[in-house]
């Protein structure tokens, strides 16, 4: 099944950084508070990746001591780290009407959004949302690739297979992409285009756990199945913490039970 969605310790490997955003593409916002913003930003981020909970808590001690926009976007950080996914998503939309920000800035904060929408397995509201994303910021391939995970949610892989082959034109070497791409090809059965794109993202990022997982998966099919176990085992000693993980020792035993039913 594809992956609904990118690892979520990518919504903290913020682009380039929201404050700079807030008020335009180049400077920092005006409304810096006592500290320094940016320094505060990134610092806050990396705690909402690691530890959510308090890294909302002194979100909002910052917004309070004049941090603005970019305290509230670590707020929505933090609050997708607790799986607040309904709350998050509301206010990416909020904050996306309210910044005064580039049609591009505003279109990744409301991609932000769809994707805490369909963490929240509201894929339609999700899909309304990208929809603006991709109209406002055409050129952009982050969009497109979430909205393709959207697409895959709801099992249009057909759909997702053009948003990715678009995104893919625009960012050739996004290896997160072709993985998605390769496990949307499964879907559809084309095996070999699932194929070429797991290992064109494994060029890209050797070990990369999704384009790994899939490769295994469309050996498996091909009746490799010692391959597709070095594989899977590769990304468990790894990726040991990862949802591939989890996935590919799930394969690996239900691999060995087949074994053991074709040999009794």
């Amino acid at each position: 099944m594809i992956t609904a969605i990118r690892n979520l310790s990518l919504l903290f490997m913020v682009f380039v950084a929201p404050i700079q955003g807030v008020a335009n593409e180049n400077t920092a916002p005006t409304n810096t508070g006592p500290t320094n913003n940016e320094a505060n930003y990134r610092a806050c981020l990396n705690m909402a990746s690691s530890n959510p909970y308090d890294a909302f808590d002194e979100a909002v001690r910052w917004e309070g001591l004049g941090g603005g926009h970019p305290a509230r976007y670590c707020a929505l950080a933090a609050l997708m780290g607790m799986g607040r996914f309904d709350e998050a998503a509301q206010g990416f939309e909020g904050l996306a009407n309210e910044v005064d920000a580039s049609k591009e800035f505003k279109a990744r904060l409301l991609s932000r959004a769809a994707e805490a929408w369909l963490l929240f397995d509201q894929l339609d509201t999700a899909l309304d949302v990208i929809d603006t994303a991709v109209t406002m910021s055409p050129d952009d391939a982050e969009p497109l690739v979430i909205r393709a995970q959207i697409f895959a949610a709801k099992g249009a892989f057909w759909e997702a297979t053009d948003d990715l082959g678009q995104a893919i034109s625009i960012s050739p070497f996004d290896a997160d992409a072709l993985a998605f791409r390769a496990s949307a090809w499964r879907q559809l059965d084309v095996l070999d285009l699932a194929k070429e794109d797991a290992l064109r993202a494994l060029q890209i990022a050797p070990s990369h756990p999704a384009a790994l997982l899939e490769l295994g998966n469309i050996q498996r099919i091909e009746g490799d199945d010692n391959q597709a176990r070095k594989n899977w085992m590769t990304i468990i000693s790894t990726w040991p913490t990862s949802k591939a993980a989890l996935a590919a020792q799930t394969n690996i035993e239900l691999l060995d039970i087949k074994k053991n039913e074709r040999n009794n």
